[in-house]
C-alpha cells in the first residue's frame, strides 16, 4: 500500500513537472517574435547612432582644413616684406604670371569656401566630372611650369635669401593647392553620408513597429547640422504617413543648395500628394527632376509616388533602372515583383515576371528575412502556385514580428480563398 502511494506521488510530480515544462516552452515560443523584434530595434538604434558619430568626426575634418588654410595664409603674408625686397624684376614678373594663372582658375576662391556646408557643389553629373578633370589638368600643367621655373638659371643667379623667399612661397602655394584638393574630397565624403542613412528610411516598408520607432527616435536625436539624418528622418516619417511633421523637416532642405535638395524635393512631392495638394506636389516633383533627373533616391521615391497615383508604368520604369545599382538592386526587384503581382489580371505573363524577380532577390540574400519570404509568397500566389506560396508564407510568419504577422494572415486568407492580394506599394 505504501509503495502504491509513493508511486502515485512520483507520477503526480512528473505530471506537474511535464505540465510546467510545456507551459514554459509555449511561453518561450510566444515571446520569440517580440524578443527578436526588440533585438532588431536595438541593433537599428545602435547602427544609426554610429553613423551620427561618424558624421561628427567628418565635420571635425572641416575645422582642421580651415585651420590649415588660415595658417598658410599667414605664411604668405609673412613673406610679403621679403618678397618685395627682391630686386630681380624678371623673376618677379615670371612668378607673378604663375600666381595670376592660379587666380584665373579661382583657386583662392575655392579654398575660401572651406567654411561652406558639405556637398555645396552641383549634383554629380557628366558635365561636372568633365569640368573637374579639365581643371585638374590645368593644375598639373601649372605645377609643371612652376617646377621648371624653380630650376631656371635666372632663379639660381639670385642670392641665397631671395631664393629661400621664393621657395617658401612656392611651397606654400603647393600646400594651398593640397588643401583645395582635400576639401573637394571632404565634400564628396559628405555626399556619401545619406547613403549610410538610406536603409534606415525603410525603403521596402519591411520594418516592424518596434524597428520603426527605434529608427525614428535615433534619427530625431541627430545634431541640427546633420542634414543627411534630417532628410532620412523626413523620408521615414513620410513612409509612415506623418506628412505634416515630414514637411516641416523638408521645407528648409528643399531651399538648401546641395546634392540632397532634389531628394528632399521629390520627398516633398510625395508628402504633398498625401496632403491632397496635387498642384504643389507636381511643382515639387518638377523641381526635383530639373535639378537631378537620374538621382537613384529620387527615382525610388518617384516610383512610390507613381504607385499612389496608379501610374504603375512610371513606377516600373523607375524601379527597373534601380535594379542595376547593387545597393538598391534587391529592394527594387522585390518592388517590381509586387507591381507585377498586382497587374496579373491585365497581363497574365506578369505572374512569371513577378516570381522570377522575387526569387532572384530571395536567392541573393544570404539570410532572407520575413519580407523576402513574404514577397516571394505574394508572387507565387499571383502565379497560382498555392503550395509553394503557403510554404514561404509560413516561414515569413515565423520570422515576422507580431504586427507584421497581421499582413501575413491577410495573405494566407487570400491564398486559401484564391482571391487577389494587393501588397502595399
Amino acid at each position: 500500500m505504501r509503495s502504491r502511494v509513493s508511486l502515485i506521488a512520483v507520477s503526480s510530480s512528473m505530471a506537474i513537472f511535464a505540465f510546467a515544462f510545456l507551459i514554459g516552452c509555449c511561453t518561450a515560443f510566444g515571446q520569440d517574435a517580440p524578443n527578436r523584434s526588440e533585438d532588431s530595434a536595438g541593433k537599428i538604434d545602435k547602427q544609426i547612432r554610429k553613423v551620427h558619430e561618424d558624421y561628427k568626426d567628418y565635420l571635425e575634418q572641416k575645422k582642421k582644413l580651415i585651420e590649415t588654410y588660415e595658417s598658410l595664409q599667414t605664411s604668405i603674408k609673412q613673406t610679403e616684406a621679403e618678397w618685395n625686397r627682391i630686386q630681380n624684376e624678371g623673376v618677379i614678373k615670371q612668378f607673378a604670371a604663375i600666381q595670376s594663372a592660379m587666380n584665373s582658375m579661382q583657386i583662392s576662391n575655392t579654398i575660401g569656401s572651406v567654411g561652406s556646408t558639405p556637398g555645396s557643389n552641383n549634383s554629380p553629373n557628366d558635365f561636372a566630372m568633365r569640368q573637374q578633370l579639365q581643371q585638374q589638368l590645368m593644375v598639373n600643367r601649372m605645377m609643371e611650369n612652376m617646377n621648371t621655373f624653380m630650376r631656371s638659371q635666372e632663379l639660381q643667379q639670385l642670392g641665397v635669401e631671395a631664393q629661400r623667399t621664393i621657395r617658401a612661397r612656392f611651397d606654400t602655394i603647393q600646400k594651398l593647392m593640397k588643401v583645395e584638393e582635400d576639401y573637394k574630397q571632404w565634400q564628396t565624403g559628405g555626399n556619401r553620408f545619406f547613403d549610410k542613412y538610406w536603409s534606415f528610411t525603410d525603403p521596402a516598408r519591411s520594418f516592424s513597429e518596434g524597428e520603426t520607432q527605434a529608427a525614428l527616435q535615433a534619427l530625431q536625436d541627430s545634431d541640427q547640422d546633420n542634414t543627411p539624418a534630417q532628410l532620412a528622418h523626413a523620408i521615414l516619417l513620410a513612409n509612415q504617413g506623418d506628412h505634416s511633421q515630414s514637411k516641416q523637416l523638408l521645407d528648409p532642405l528643399t531651399e538648401m543648395s546641395s546634392p540632397l535638395q532634389p531628394i528632399a524635393a521629390m520627398c516633398k512631392a510625395y508628402v504633398l500628394h498625401g496632403m491632397d495638394k496635387e498642384r504643389e506636389s507636381k511643382l515639387a516633383m518638377q523641381n526635383s527632376l530639373k535639378i537631378d533627373r537620374t538621382n537613384p533616391y529620387c527615382r525610388w521615391i518617384r516610383a512610390r509616388l507613381a504607385c499612389k497615383q496608379d501610374q504603375f508604368n512610371i513606377a516600373e520604369t523607375e524601379w527597373k533602372a534601380l535594379t542595376t545599382i547593387p545597393a538598391m538592386q534587391q529592394d527594387a526587384k522585390r518592388a517590381l515583383a509586387l507591381v507585377y503581382s498586382q497587374r496579373v489580371s491585365k497581363t497574365p505573363s506578369n505572374a512569371s515576371r513577378a516570381v522570377a524577380l522575387a526569387n532572384e532577390a530571395h536567392q541573393a540574400d544570404s539570410s532572407p528575412n520575413w519580407y523576402s519570404h513574404f514577397v516571394l509568397a505574394v508572387a507565387l500566389h499571383a502565379a497560382n502556385k498555392k503550395e509553394e506560396a503557403l510554404e514561404n508564407l509560413l516561414t515569413a510568419k515565423k520570422l515576422a514580428a507580431e504586427d507584421q504577422q497581421e499582413v501575413c494572415d491577410k495573405l494566407k486568407e487570400a491564398i486559401e480563398n484564391a482571391t487577389p492580394f494587393k501588397a502595399e506599394l
